[in-house]
């Protein structure tokens, strides 16, 4: 199969008030609320009827004039060609996140060129159900099918539109003409313009048309039918202009009532995050903030909360970038729950704000560093988003002799955006003073076998130096304490008034438990800094 084709007949919108269950397009003018029913309907016939009207037996396809006789209270609607378009573009870009080749077709098609990409999303399947999750996400019913070519694949999405009880999938080229001979001819594109010509000299399926003689198709109806036929059955090329996303990205959604509370807009702002997540997968970018901006309903003059202004923003961002869908919603989740709006919202735009080059992670048999930082940088951005990111803190080291200076408490960051080489430190030890004087003589103690820490220091500090007892010049505590180490001196300090003079040992108590203590030069007062595992 050199490539495979998914077209989708998308229907109404629900969110303009059109029926989920007919072919169409939404339209995008005002609707009374006086009236019943409605439809939409071109200059001769009805297009789409709502469920009321489909009640009354008013049906797609019905002239105008029988629709009004089955109902009189029936209100029909112009189509507006510019908000279809502007929908249909919406769509293409989440789909975008399954192919680059995507483009328009006659009667409210998408198409979508999806052979190379079937091992990445686990065969057709699979990502025939990817596609009508994303398409429903987006607030569409698609009737999807497949074939190895374009215009193969929609005559199968026309018959699905049509619920005519034939094969809307099909993958080997061997059996694609014998599925599209069994098709009616009135699913051609050209079949409306030649009214019943077809039917009239006999041609009712595309067996029947195949059949007819050349020259006599030519002459009657064109020699674009047989060049129609031959891209529909995969004996002509059948070159498309692909759909080409926008340099940058920025989306728009009219809310269908106004909202009240935060929560409820994650409903809509859904739709969004699709488009974003289809944008950054056709740029080959990742984000690492967006802004939703909230479009006010007017308040009273009386009563204005926001002063006058009508649209308020949030700005979500995070460490790592990320074209995840779910995770940039679960972000967005979490900073609406905690969000408390002003005045209704009956708009919505979102804007990529900070776009970076993405490189995906490569398929390996043994898993890389780098797949396990991207989950924890994740989890800390979750956790952040859930507890507030000033909640969320890493330990760095600084260069500073004195342990209680030696490491400090910042905000987390994700390791890419760290700053300059030279923010990573390592604690410098302090060198051993030759000159500094031997651990101070200390009667017999028996110690266990036990050997020494492998390193100086013990990760184990406590918040501030406890004093201890000393017996016979002995530091006590709970039992009495030997040295094991020579003296380590710390100097330091002297520049910011927090100066200190300490002589640092590794002790032992008479169970093995060891301890980092140590003694002032001033005074000679024991303390216990830290305690080894």
């Amino acid at each position: 199969m050199p490539h495979s084709m998914s077209p989708m007949s998308s229907p109404a919108s629900p969110e303009h008030g059109f029926p989920s269950d007919a072919s169409g397009a939404h339209a995008g003018c005002a609707v009374p609320s006086a009236p019943r029913c409605y439809a939409l309907a071109d200059p001769s016939r009805v297009l789409i009827p709502d469920l009321d009207a489909l009640g009354l037996g008013v049906s797609a396809g019905c002239t105008r004039s029988h629709a009004l006789a089955l109902a009189p209270d029936l209100v029909l609607l112009n189509p507006d060609p510019a908000r279809e378009q502007q929908a249909f573009e919406a769509l293409a870009l989440a789909l975008l996140a399954y192919t680059p080749k995507l483009s328009f077709a006659e009667s409210h098609t998408l198409l979508l060129e999806v052979g190379s990409g079937l091992r990445l999303f686990g065969g057709i399947r699979a990502l025939l159900a990817k596609v009508a999750a994303t398409v429903a996400d987006c607030g569409h019913v698609a009737r999807i099918a497949c074939a190895p070519t374009a215009w193969g694949a929609w005559l199968l999405a026309q018959s699905h539109a049509q619920r005519t009880p034939r094969r809307w999938h099909v993958v080997q080229d061997k059996t694609l003409p014998r599925v599209l001979d069994a098709l009616p001819v009135s699913l051609a594109p050209f079949a409306a313009q030649h009214d019943n010509a077809l039917l009239q000299i006999g041609c009712a399926t595309l067996a029947d048309l195949r059949r007819l003689p050349r020259e006599g198709v030519v002459r009657r109806f064109g020699d674009g039918v047989l060049t129609w036929l031959a891209q529909a059955y995969g004996e002509h090329p059948d070159p498309r202009e692909s759909f080409r996303a926008p340099p940058s990205f920025q989306a728009a959604l009219e809310l269908q009532a106004r909202v009240d509370s935060a929560e409820a807009l994650l409903f809509a702002a859904r739709r969004l995050v699709m488009q974003l997540a289809g944008w950054l997968a056709a740029q080959h970018a990742a984000v690492s903030a967006f802004e939703l901006r909230l479009e006010h309903e007017l308040a009273s003059r009386h009563a204005d909360p926001l002063g006058g202004a009508r649209t308020s923003s949030l700005t979500i961002g995070w460490a790592a970038p990320s074209r995840d869908a779910d995770h940039l919603l679960w972000l967005l989740r979490e900073r609406l729950n905690q969000t408390e709006l002003a005045a209704p919202v009956i708009g919505l735009r979102l804007v990529a704000s900070e776009v970076r080059e993405y490189a995906a992670p490569t398929d390996t048999l043994f898993p890389l560093p780098e797949a396990s930082d991207a989950s924890l940088a994740q989890l800390f951005e979750r956790i952040g988003a859930r507890l507030g990111p000033q909640n969320v803190l890493q330990l760095s080291l600084v260069d500073d002799h004195r342990p209680e200076h030696a490491m400090q408490a910042d905000a987390w960051r994700a390791p890419a955006r760290r700053g300059r080489a030279g923010t990573r430190r390592k604690a410098k030890d302090a060198k051993d003073d030759s000159s500094a004087a031997a651990a101070p003589m200390q009667t017999t103690l028996d110690l266990p076998d036990v050997p020494l820490p492998s390193q100086p220091r013990p990760a184990w500090l406590l918040e501030r130096p406890l004093k201890l007892a000393t017996r016979g010049d002995r530091p006590v505590y709970r039992r009495p304490l030997k040295t094991l180490t020579r003296a380590e001196r710390v100097e330091s300090g002297w520049w910011d008034g927090d100066g200190v003079g300490r002589d640092y040992y590794v002790a032992a108590d008479d169970q093995g438990r060891m301890f980092w203590v140590y003694r002032e030069r001033i005074g000679g007062q024991w303390y216990l800094q830290g305690l080894f595992g």
